[in-house]
């Protein structure tokens, strides 16, 4: 096999597997690029229904943790998470809720 088909072979698995290292939201005019630039990985990218507007930079500092709690293909397993972790992740999710302009 030569150089070049190796070398198509691993950038092919290599954007199969899911990123470890970055994740990313989307919101209807962004759509931010689908693979990873440092690992060549698929992105997991979090679709927002609107733009997060001041919440953006809650959302974004939990990303981690969101990926953290994904498993794959699988739903994310919050069991995963530390109580800090979590009320982190609690705080974001509400400060997006609040820009829907929608009440409980």
């Amino acid at each position: 096999m030569n150089l070049n088909n190796r070398i198509t072979r691993l950038e092919q698995t290599l954007a199969s597997r899911p990123c470890k290292c970055c994740a990313d939201l989307s919101w209807p005019g962004h759509h931010p690029t689908p693979h990873c630039l440092r690992c060549g990985g698929q992105r997991l990218i979090y679709p927002l229904t609107h733009h997060p507007q001041a919440a953006e930079p809650l959302l974004r500092d939990a990303l981690p943790i969101l990926a953290k709690s994904y498993n794959g293909s699988e739903p994310a397993d919050l069991g995963k998470l530390t109580d800090p972790e979590l009320q982190q992740l609690k705080q974001a999710l509400q400060a997006a809720e609040d820009t829907t302009g929608s009440s409980r």
